[in-house]
């Protein structure tokens, strides 16, 4: 681990974090959604899921990695990680529910992933 230089080299980690995990969810629940209308192949629809699952964890452990420069920033460090670990929480429900055909869960999850992609689009934005 290292400290990010200064608070504003935190904040543009945060945000860069943030943005990925955003678009991962966003194509999560895109591929949910298509899935549930049988526009994809469930074959399609696993990889898809499977490989932002697999995204988010990188994002998370980079951000994870670094510490913040001052106190002042560790309340952010932990919103972030928090949101960071619900969108991977959400994808491995996600690829089960995939992977089980359950049509219902696939369209409660799409849901969820938008309004965490929301919730973390809001923070971003607020950060710049």
């Amino acid at each position: 681990m290292a400290p990010a230089l200064d608070s504003g080299a935190f904040q543009q980690n945060a945000i860069g974090a943030l943005d990925s995990a955003v678009s991962t969810s966003r194509v999560a629940a895109l591929a949910l959604d298509a899935r549930v209308r049988d526009r994809i192949t469930l074959a399609y629809a696993d990889t898809l899921v499977t490989e932002a699952e697999e995204a988010i964890g990188p994002v998370e452990a980079s951000f994870g990695s670094v510490d913040p420069p001052d106190p002042t920033l560790d309340e952010l460090r932990k919103a972030v990680l928090d949101q960071l670990g619900d969108t991977g929480d959400l994808l491995a429900e996600a690829r089960i529910a995939v992977r089980r055909g359950d049509t219902h869960a696939m369209a409660t999850l799409a849901g969820d992933l938008r309004r965490v992609a929301d919730s973390m689009d809001q923070h971003a934005e607020a950060l710049q």
